[in-house]
Parts: structure tokens; C-alpha cells; sequence
């Protein structure tokens, strides 16, 4: 799998690094400050969307809107917590 921004960069191995601690992501807010971060942290987002639907053709748009508006959320709800 590559890193284009077009398609999610998935790979098991930083799944199982997270998922041990032995890698740390800024937080959420740090990473969508970044165009490019941003970008795939929605075409992932919309990728995981489509797969629940069986990638059922015709909702690409609603997927990505979606997404994108669950990154919104995600981020709003990251500000209202105490530091």
C-alpha cells in the first residue's frame, strides 16, 4: 500500500505499534493542522464508510462529506476537553 493522499495508508504494523503504546501520534488537532494529514485522515475516514456499505457504487461524495464532517466533530469535542 503506498501514502498517497488517494488512497488510506493502512498497514498492520502501526496498527499493532499503536495498539502496544510503542508509537505516539500528536493529537488530533496537531495532525489536521496539516493539509496533506488531513486530506487522509478523510479519505480514510470515507474509505472505512464505504467499506460498511460493501463499497456500494454511487455514494462517494456522501462518504467523503461524511467523513469530513466527523473529522469536524472529532475535533470540536477535542477543544471542549480540559487539558
Amino acid at each position: 500500500m503506498t501514502n498517497s493522499p488517494y488512497q488510506p495508508a493502512f498497514g498492520a504494523g502501526r496498527m499493532f505499534e499503536q495498539m502496544r503504546g510503542k508509537r505516539r501520534y500528536p493529537p488530533l488537532r496537531v495532525r489536521a493542522r496539516d493539509p496533506v494529514q488531513r486530506h487522509t485522515m478523510i479519505a480514510e475516514a470515507a474509505y472505512f464508510r464505504a467499506e460498511r456499505r460493501s463499497f456500494e457504487s454511487g455514494h462517494e461524495l456522501e462518504d467523503w462529506l461524511g467523513a469530513e464532517a466527523e473529522l469536524e466533530r472529532s475535533l470540536r469535542s477535542e477543544r471542549s476537553r480540559p487539558s
